[in-house]
């Protein structure tokens, strides 16, 4: 069965069912990422943060070279790593040689970067990503346990918690109809030791739910997309109540704001660890207690370059390319991902590390929607869920109750195409009109950004949804 028909037998049944699929899943979701290779990249990783700049760079010309040994065996790499040089070069002097992989390729061709025939254990996960256009990943069980191996020794661990903790997740899955007008708002997985809550339910009128849930459920770990775990802290601060104090709260998914970390660490009483990282897999950075943000040199190479393809200088902002040295199966060699990011002027850092500092991340904003019910949207993903045809898309919000959804085409786009994305969205946001609009090419900002979603609201109307609850 099909992901999208599991996705809607799910949404379909009533919660007891609901809640003995979430558990069914945690099982085997535990088994196959905490296993015996997640552990030990784990202490590996632990004891690179000892390193220095020299042992981590010859680190990833180890890794590096056998990216591109693997990658002669696919059918979109081959012919290019055959015109690139002689297999004895420098892996930095073939890196250089070779053209930027976009996401359009990455969405037409995925299969053409395979290096071999799909294990077994493989899974595909499709995103749509910053930019709205729709790729596919292919995830083997090691590449399954590095990304998350990484989470825990380089997140988690530097707000002194793991995997195994309570832990509350505000993520972009769905785990209740966005119709449902009375709590649980949540789903449990005994296995994880992790509830699932809804990202679509903080409305001012389902808060007090989430805050009570909040209190019995104790979570040490809280994490999530900031606006969401913001949402929660604002109602909580502005009622004057309390929540138990979480050891750490740990942000990703959008761009961290200083009100939202101020907001939220006051609530949790903790600090915010951010981390940027995609489903990709080929680029990773964490924050320290100093607040900095180390990039993870065993996850991928990165290189911040101009709109001329050359590096840019410590401040500058850059387009983010890189190369990921864990996923041996399907190779992602100069891969432009869609965002920007500054390296940092003072690359020494309190916290002793002697990884790469990036200064800021500018790529990933994502503009909140809002509801005529008083919801604040955000994560536009499960619009295109079951949605193939698309190239690149854009979400604006033209009033409250109103959406224009914006797509490049692929040619076999059609109407059941567009009907299709006019009902996610409804799930998504509830009755609205909803209007799709065919496009050749959607405009960029001054700054060379793509924004995925837009919200032109005005503030009275953003203050009208909030009151609407």
């Amino acid at each position: 069965m099909s992901s999208a028909r599991i996705n809607t037998l799910y949404l379909a049944s009533p919660v007891w069912a609901q809640q003995a699929m979430v558990a069914g899943y945690g099982w085997w979701w535990r088994r196959r990422r905490l296993g015996a290779e997640f552990r030990a990249l784990t202490g590996e990783l632990r004891q690179h943060e000892q390193w220095d700049a020299h042992q981590f760079h010859d680190y990833q010309t180890r890794q590096l070279a056998d990216v591109l040994r693997a990658a002669r065996r696919s059918r979109y790499y081959g012919p290019l790593l055959a015109g690139a040089g002689d297999a004895s070069a420098s892996p930095w002097d073939l890196l250089r040689r070779m053209p930027m992989l976009s996401k359009e390729l990455l969405r037409t061709r995925a299969a053409d970067l395979l290096t071999e025939a799909l294990p077994k254990d493989a899974l595909v996960f499709k995103s749509s990503g910053s930019t709205g256009t729709p790729t596919e990943i292919y995830y083997t069980r090691a590449f399954h346990a590095l990304e998350t191996a990484v989470i825990e020794a380089r997140n988690l661990n530097w707000g002194n918690a793991t995997y195994t903790d309570r832990r509350v997740m505000f993520g972009a899955r769905k785990v209740c109809r966005f119709d449902q007008a009375r709590p649980p708002f949540w789903r449990f997985s005994p296995a994880e030791n992790l509830a699932y809550a809804s990202l679509y339910h903080l409305a001012p009128r389902y808060l007090p739910a989430y805050v009570r849930f909040l209190r019995r459920f104790k979570p040490v770990v809280v994490m999530g997309f900031p606006s969401a775990l913001h949402a929660v802290a604002e109602h909580v601060l502005a009622c004057g109540e309390e929540l138990p104090a979480a050891r750490g709260v740990f942000t990703s998914g959008e761009r961290l704001q200083p009100h939202m970390r101020e907001a939220i660490e006051r609530v949790w009483q903790c600090r915010v660890f951010d981390r940027y990282g995609a489903v990709e897999g080929c680029v990773s950075a964490s924050q320290c207690a100093h607040g900095r943000y180390h990039l993870n040199p065993e996850v991928g190479v990165v290189e911040l370059l101009d709109a001329g393809g050359s590096p840019v200088p410590p401040g500058e902002a850059g387009e983010v390319v890189c190369t990921g040295l864990g996923n041996l199966l399907q190779p992602l060699i100069r891969y432009r991902i869609g965002d920007y990011a500054r390296w940092a002027r003072d690359q020494q850092c309190p916290c002793g590390r002697m990884t790469p500092i990036l200064e800021g991340i500018d790529g990933r904003v994502e503009e909140c929607c809002y509801t005529t019910d008083g919801r604040r949207i955000v994560r536009f993903d499960p619009v295109f869920k079951g949605v193939a045809n698309v190239r690149q898309a854009q979400i604006t919000q033209e009033s409250l109750g109103r959406f224009t959804i914006t797509i490049v085409p692929a040619p076999s786009f059609c109407e059941s195409d567009a009907e299709q994305l006019r009902a996610n969205m409804q799930l998504h946001v509830g009755q609205a009109a909803v209007q799709v609009r065919r496009v050749d090419a959607i405009a960029r900002t001054a700054s060379g950004k793509f924004p995925a979603v837009v919200c032109r609201l005005s503030p009275s109307d953003k203050a009208m949804s909030e009151k609407a609850s």
